[in-house]
């Protein structure tokens, strides 16, 4: 029989809320980033009076002395004089575009950002190769919500920038925002290395190194990196805090607690902190610990949903059933949006066989975050069960146009549609399943089941054997090669094929039913009696299960174990 199979670390789900407000680690990498951004206008314009323009046409004007002045009186603190000197410069010299640029700087930093866009604009039209001019427009782009275009402004900047530049930094931590991590990373080890490297530079940028690590899934580096924040921070709670927080979206769990467990020790009893290190203690299996601390944390905050959701998460782990689904259903009396809480209460009843049960908290989630696929395959599956496939295709139908992309989705469209015996519909929701997923087994089974039905042994054995390269112990392509070869009269290479089949599913009558078959053609009626008793019993007890309740109506298996999103923690500041 197959059997729906998913991975059960649901620590890891995605709650999915809006809770910006409290996202201490986030807003402050932003910080960090805005305030690096902010500070490269003026050295990106020191840099360009230092090196000059690369154009020829405007070289001797980047040497006006009316224009060092100018930005001597800037650098001094004194916007309106240098405006005043600059604006001169630009009337006896309309294209100078230096001065346009220095005009840009000046006005942004008085807060008049559209007209400084135009004077950076207008320096970059004059001297499209202006590196100061291109990376002091990003930086305006960038912090006026203009991501994309400040993003193609700097990457501009960086192919004319020699060895190090202001640009390749602003691009990197532009990156860093956008959660670019990969094209992040070899700017801003850069960027660190030619600030004096990793004792010199300032902390921030290391931080923003770590948090780029983690979420480009470099654990070695990024607790390498973290272990040199944690020794210049000298005990900093937030910076330890927030390097926790990294090593732990980096999956190391064990790195993460430690950070967490000191961060408790310098400032004990914080929600936040208690809160994290439960997580880290739950991934590590270490699920005593976890429920002591976030234990610990609900007694500081009792009305907060996330912690009763943890809980419910460890004992279900420690298989206390009825103690998890009380915390759950204590996590939606006090947030009765809290989706994931309603998807685990219908993993819990499902796990006890309590499918009609399970519905209503299946279909809560889904109500409550359409954006989770794996919330409406749930449902659906427990529709499914239930031998209700015109409502499980709906449900299914609807969430493939939601996720045109979920190979899964159009897998179980697929299914249910064979089953409401919709040959030609189900041929065509496998094959899109299949075109997105290449390599899934269940589905090539599924379109040589299919073409068995149709009559079309030869393209039924292609699928079927295609489905068990790809996966060997895949069980309902091994029986439907079987049949096939029952069909097509190949009998030693079926009793072969079918008794692969008895080891992966011994219980499932249909395997022995084929196998009585098959020793029948060639004459060996000791086997075939014996596999035709085999037959009547196992079917005999499913009737009796299924007239009991006892079993699940339908067979299906299903890998929805990359359905999943990262964690989402807790990040309020300690």
């Amino acid at each position: 029989m197959r059997t729906f199979r998913v991975k059960r670390n649901y620590f890891l789900a995605d709650r999915r809320k809006k809770r910006s407000s409290s996202d201490c680690r986030e807003a402050w990498l932003c910080c960090i980033v805005i305030g690096f951004l902010s500070a490269s206008l003026s050295p990106a314009l020191a840099q360009k009076r230092q090196t000059g323009s690369r154009s020829g046409p405007t070289q001797q004007s980047s040497k006006s002395s009316a224009v060092r002045n100018a930005a001597a009186l800037l650098e001094a603190g004194k916007l309106e004089e240098a405006e005043v000197a600059v604006r001169g410069v630009i009337a006896r010299e309309p294209r100078n575009a230096e001065a346009h640029a220095l005009l840009g700087v000046i006005l942004n930093q008085r807060g008049v950002t559209d007209e400084a866009e135009k004077e950076l604009r207008e320096a970059v039209r004059l001297d499209p190769r202006s590196e100061p001019a291109l990376t002091n427009l990003g930086v305006l782009l960038a912090r006026t919500n203009h991501a994309d275009e400040a993003t193609t402004i700097l990457e501009r900047a960086v192919t004319l920038a020699t060895g190090h530049s202001q640009a390749a930094f602003n691009l990197a931590l532009l990156y860093v925002a956008h959660k670019d991590y990969e094209r992040a990373i070899p700017l801003l080890e850069r960027s660190i290395a030619s600030n004096g490297g990793d004792e010199a530079v300032d902390i921030a940028l290391l931080i923003t190194l770590v948090d780029a690590y983690a979420h480009a899934n470099r654990p070695t580096e990024a607790i390498k990196t973290a272990a040199i924040v944690e020794r210049r921070s000298k005990d900093d709670v937030r910076v330890l805090f927030t390097m926790g927080l990294a090593l732990a979206d980096a999956g190391a769990y064990e790195r993460a607690s430690e950070l967490f467990a000191r961060t408790n020790e310098l400032r004990p009893g914080t929600y936040e902190v208690l809160y994290n290190l439960g997580i880290a203690y739950f991934n590590l299996d270490r699920l005593d610990d976890a429920r002591k601390v976030l234990q610990d944390a609900a007694t500081l905050k009792p009305a907060e949903a996330d912690v009763f959701y943890r809980l419910g998460l460890v004992a279900s782990a420690k298989n206390e059933s009825e103690n998890a689904l009380g915390l759950w259903q204590r996590s939606v009396k006090l947030d009765p949006k809290y989706a994931a809480a309603y998807f685990m209460i219908g993993e819990e009843l499902i796990k006890n066989d309590r499918n009609e049960t399970a519905l209503p908290f299946y279909e809560k989630a889904v109500e409550n975050d359409p954006s989770q696929p794996l919330y409406q395959i749930r449902l659906g599956i427990a529709h499914v069960r239930a031998r209700r496939y015109a409502e499980a295709r709906s449900i299914f139908d609807t969430a493939t146009k939601r996720f045109p992309k979920n190979s899964i989705l159009f897998y179980l469209v697929g299914y249910v549609s064979r089953a409401l015996g919709d040959f030609d519909g189900a041929r065509k929701a496998l094959e899109q399943s299949v075109q997105l997923e290449p390599n899934n087994a269940d589905a090539f089974a599924s379109l040589g089941f299919l073409a068995a039905e149709r009559g079309q042994s030869d393209e039924a054995e292609r699928l079927l054997r295609k489905a068990l390269t790809i996966d060997p112990k895949n069980y309902p392509a091994t029986y439907d090669l079987g049949r096939v070869l029952v069909r097509t009269r190949r009998y030693d290479e079926a009793i072969s094929t079918l008794e692969r089949g008895v080891k992966l599913a011994g219980d499932d009558p249909g395997v022995h039913y084929q196998l009585f078959l098959a020793y029948s053609r060639i004459q060996r009626k000791d086997d075939a009696n014996r596999e035709l008793e085999f037959f009547k019993q196992l079917e005999e007890a499913r009737k009796q299960r299924e007239q009991n309740g006892t079993t699940d109506a339908v067979p299906l298996r299903v890998d929805t174990s990359g359905q999943r999103s990262r964690p989402s923690v807790n990040k309020s500041k300690p």
